[in-house]
């Protein structure tokens, strides 16, 4: 916890720039669709945050007979999402914008919902995990349709590489909640 004399220096201190406000970019895009896609980049960085606090949740709590290779997987998609993040984080600035830093607010700004610190069944967790990669392809497909009518082509062609790796993920996890030993009652003939 921070002393009020810490507190009170941080608070007498200027910011060059702050949260929430759009800087001229050197690419030049119009001001009025970065603040959009900054916005909207945004709610990805604070999504992606919550959907790798996840899968590092259950990556580390996962048992059962498929527990290896789920777990590797899980821990495998989690690092991929924490890079993807920083990704989106980097093209923010570029777009004059200031990413999301503050752990405090992912869960207001994030379009996908954390399943809770306790442990679920193998299947309900992996159903959680393919949900919530299903809303991140439906953002990513909206943005990336803004950022092409925008001219954003490096956005554009950053987030279609992205999409692409989630679509991956939804396709797995599927395949995982196909195997039948995932099911409930595997012990009942």
């Amino acid at each position: 916890m921070l002393s009020n004399d810490v507190l009170m220096q941080s608070s007498k201190i200027s910011a060059k720039q702050k949260y929430g406000e759009i800087e001229e970019n050197p690419i030049g895009l119009p001001q009025k669709y970065c603040k959009t896609i900054v916005n909207q980049l945004n709610e990805d960085i604070a999504s992606s945050y919550v959907l790798f606090l996840q899968l590092r949740k259950q990556h580390a709590i996962i048992k059962g007979p498929d527990w290896k290779h789920i777990h590797d997987t899980l821990g495998e998609y989690a690092t991929y999402i924490g890079k993807q993040a920083e990704e989106l984080s980097e093209r923010l600035t570029v777009l004059g914008g200031l990413p999301i830093s503050d752990p405090s607010r992912f869960k207001d700004l994030a379009y996908i919902d954390f399943e809770g610190n306790d442990m679920l069944e193998l299947r309900m967790m992996l159903e959680n995990d393919l949900h919530s990669v299903q809303k991140v392809i439906d953002a990513l497909r909206g943005r990336i349709k803004n950022a092409s009518e925008n001219n954003d082509y490096g956005t554009e062609h950053m987030l279609k590489g992205t999409i692409f790796e989630y679509e991956e993920m939804a396709d797995r996890l599927e395949h995982y909640l196909a195997m039948e030993s995932l099911e409930r009652n595997l012990t009942t003939k």
